[in-house]
């Protein structure tokens, strides 16, 4: 096929072949760097098909602009819009047809009435993205950000050098070395340049800032948790730079495996200090055990957002409500409670809790239960008896010196008192709050003791740790916690 007297019609079909025949092949065919030059050539198509489509859709918007009334293109076949048009006639959303138009109507030039060429707002913009040298989304970065500027001071020669200077961060490659097969390796990502305009930008307007910054407090936000019908609570949130920068701030202090414990004792008080090595979960314990920490980072993120508010509530600064701390209001029958099974009810929420957590939470967490009988009759409300006193929390971080499953390095002051023997009520004396019943556990691992393969079991008042593994509960009970006195000796 003469690739000159082809329509484009014919070029898309021809396209379609060429990638049947390497999807065809097999990954024997086109693997390892052979996929590499296959996402090179394929982004060259790509880069020229972006650039047609934002083309005919600018092209689409002039000839349906508002001067025309009943002449235009749009208003000739039914729409109301530019947009609406090229998302029915391209069968795509509203949201990509308006996208296509904005870098469109940016970079397009045109021919004046007399006969004069017209540039575009942009030109080495245009010159780079219609010659396959700039993607749309390097000149999106870069027309955004120019339109930020003009839009507050007059247009200068400094605007079009930093549009120089953007589009040629965007285009250079790095030749040689940096990829074996040859293929040229752009200097700056598309992030990399985002971060570059916003640089350039506060260079050319320096009070630019305070108004932005004005109407990014104005959307800052954060939803109130809607629960879904798979009983899964969710919201949004906008924070701009300053809050961001303390929630990453207060998050990192309790995701860093270096953070140090602020109220443990120090060597030489009778405690157990600050520890020698960063454990981190996923790492080896000082006993060789390879921990591994399942959780996802979105998940590791909440759990540090929780342990934060658990650290706030229980702050003597915390707002009180009818003079008591935030309280978290648990519902469970007596009959579930002593079976170990069933579910209770959080007041809020519609969606049921599972008695493990009921259990966990019976640990150590600041809440007040309502037992129920068959009934319905409160039988007991705060039993606060179940809680281990600030004594005993003071000889748990001496003993334990954090959360005592291997490989956790969580440090007291955010671990929380686990009964080994569940506290049921205050008449089940074996599950009593005594420091000989009592292990320190982080959130995380207090949350999944209860369900996961580990176990814990007292010792000589001492907690002790089967791991699990092929070998099940029935693997030999071994001395957990941080304790360093007396440890190796």
């Amino acid at each position: 096929m003469d690739l000159h007297d082809a329509s484009l019609g014919d070029i898309a079909a021809r396209l379609r072949e060429l990638l049947d025949e390497q999807r065809g092949a097999g990954s024997a065919a086109v693997s390892g760097d052979g996929l590499l030059e296959a996402v090179h050539a394929w982004e060259e198509i790509g880069r020229a098909g972006d650039a047609a489509r934002m083309w005919v859709a600018a092209e689409v918007e002039h000839e349906s602009r508002r001067e025309l009334e009943g002449s235009g293109l749009a208003y000739r076949h039914g729409f109301a819009t530019a947009k609406k048009l090229v998302a029915a006639t391209a069968n795509i959303s509203e949201r990509t047809a308006a996208g296509r138009m904005i870098l469109g109507r940016q970079v397009r030039s045109s021919i004046s009435p007399t006969g004069l060429s017209l540039p575009s707002r942009f030109p080495e913009v245009e010159r780079a993205v219609f010659s396959g040298a700039l993607g749309v989304d390097a000149a999106s970065i870069i027309c955004r950000t120019l339109s930020e500027v003009v839009s507050r001071v007059t247009w200068s020669e400094a605007v079009d050098e930093a549009e120089r200077c953007l589009v040629d961060a965007a285009t250079e490659v790095v030749e040689g070395d940096s990829h074996e097969m040859g293929l040229p390796a752009p200097r700056h990502t598309v992030d990399g340049l985002a971060r570059l305009a916003s640089r350039i930008r506060e260079y050319l307007d320096p009070d630019g800032a305070e108004p932005r910054d004005a109407v990014k407090q104005q959307l800052r936000g954060f939803s109130y948790p809607k629960v879904g019908a798979d009983g899964m609570a969710r919201g949004r949130y906008a924070f701009p730079p300053l809050q961001l920068g303390m929630f990453l701030a207060a998050v990192d202090s309790i995701l860093s495996p270096r953070t140090a414990d602020p109220e443990a004792p120090r060597f030489g008080d009778g405690g157990v200090g600050e520890r020698d090595s960063a454990v981190v979960h996923g790492t080896t314990d000082p006993d060789g055990l390879v921990v591994v920490d399942s959780r996802t980072s979105e998940q590791k993120l909440l759990d540090a957002v929780m342990a934060l508010i658990e650290m706030a509530a229980a702050s003597p600064a915390a707002s009180r409500l009818n003079g008591s701390a935030p309280t978290v209001n648990v519902h469970v029958t007596v009959s579930d409670l002593e079976a170990g099974s069933g579910v209770g009810w959080i007041d809020g929420s519609t969606e049921p809790i599972p008695m493990s957590t009921i259990q966990m939470l019976g640990c150590d967490a600041d809440l007040t239960a309502t037992v129920f009988g068959s009934s319905g009759q409160v039988l007991s409300q705060g039993k606060t008896k179940r809680l281990a006193s600030r004594r005993q929390r003071r000889a748990l971080a001496a003993r334990d010196g954090g959360c005592v499953i291997p490989g956790c390095t969580v440090p007291p002051s955010r671990c929380q008192a686990h009964h080994v023997v569940p506290w049921v009520s205050s008449t089940f004396l074996l599950g009593r709050t005594d420091i000989d019943n009592l292990a320190l556990l982080c959130p995380f691992h207090h949350a999944t003791i209860h369900t996961s393969a580990w176990q814990l079991v007292m010792i000589n008042g001492r907690p002790h740790v089967r791991e699990p593994g092929w070998r099940g509960r029935r693997s030999p009970a071994r001395a957990a916690g941080q304790q360093r006195a007396g440890w190796g000796w």
